[in-house]
């Protein structure tokens, strides 16, 4: 019989592995205002003012290919705007638009209120475990791919 140590590890991978399925389900059957990838720009935008690309990839994580062809398919919808960089000729920044501004609060609403359902008959102090606990499972990881990054590069 494998230790309690073991067990329990077994048992979240297990289970993130089931969250990660049923997200993805989810995000197939909803018909989001805008696609989550563009949500999380937006929201980063919206919070931290316009960025680069190249900053913006960095900040997710991504590589700034990926970043740039997401970020040309949404100012090609009118949610983000490119003007030109103050002290780098050579850039862009990027900043949210009135309508992606709207669409990302659009799908907050949405996902914020979908989440209040689920969780509406856990005790409070079960609900500000798990946003404590998922907290600290992200930046965890975010830690572990910043480190392997760091390693490779």
């Amino acid at each position: 019989m494998p230790a309690p140590r073991e067990q329990t590890v077994a048992r979240i991978e297990i289970e993130l592995t089931r969250l990660a399925r049923v997200l993805e389900a989810v995000r197939r059957h909803r018909n989001y205002p805008i696609e989550p990838a563009q949500y999380l720009h937006l929201c980063i935008l919206n919070a931290e003012g316009p960025r680069t690309v190249a900053s913006l990839a960095a900040r997710l994580l991504l590589d700034a290919s990926t970043v740039t062809r997401q970020i040309a398919a949404m100012e090609a919808a009118g949610l983000v705007a490119r003007a030109p960089h103050p002290t780098d000729s050579r850039s862009h920044l990027v900043a949210p638009t009135a309508l992606g501004l709207a669409r990302a609060e659009e799908m907050r609403a949405g996902r914020r209120a979908r989440v209040a359902e689920l969780i509406a008959d856990w005790p409070e102090a079960d609900r500000a475990d798990l946003a404590r606990l998922l907290e600290r499972l992200s930046l965890g990881l975010i830690g572990q791919i910043e480190h392997s990054l760091a390693d490779s590069g």
